[in-house]
């Protein structure tokens, strides 16, 4: 990863309707010592829908509303030398390499920079109390990627 300075934390997933928006949003209710723009965005998003109407309930019940949300596809213009891309999946990871090998700096698998496994599983058809323990499983490890992010800015 390059050591210029971020401004942009773009979180990365298959649909952006659910783990992806609650990840920007566990973030953004981080204490971050620099103010990021923290977005999410997905890999096969066909046209924009609102987010799953659970994890929204989990947001809301937590403090977070983001009404006006419509998951939105990835694109070339996302990259940018202060922007941060967070997979939150292996494979989603992988996917990124595979499809922009030339953009790899900017791309990373959150287990390696909160230093713990992190995988979550897929919520599609999910209860909504499982969507409200994958969000605090997000909160620690938002939590991480902070300490990691406060660090990172202290240092430049």
């Amino acid at each position: 990863m390059s050591n210029a300075p971020i401004n942009k934390i773009i979180f990365i997933t298959n649909s952006d309707t659910d783990k992806g928006p609650m990840a920007a949003a566990a973030l953004s209710m981080c204490a971050l010592t620099k103010t990021y723009e923290i977005e999410s965005r997905g890999l096969t998003v066909l046209f924009p829908e609102p987010m799953n109407e659970k994890a929204e309930a989990v947001l809301i019940s937590n403090g977070f509303a983001k009404n006006d949300f419509h998951s939105a596809a990835l694109s070339d213009e996302d990259f940018s030398d202060d922007t941060l891309m967070i997979t939150l999946s292996r494979e989603n990871f992988e996917q990124m390499l595979e499809k922009y090998p030339d953009k790899s700096s900017s791309i990373q698998l959150l287990e390696e920079l909160t230093g713990t496994p992190v995988e979550y599983e897929n919520l599609h058809g999910r209860e909504l109390n499982e969507y409200g323990r994958c969000f605090e499983d997000m909160m620690k490890d938002m939590s991480l990627l902070a300490a990691y992010l406060n660090e990172r800015h202290k240092e430049q």
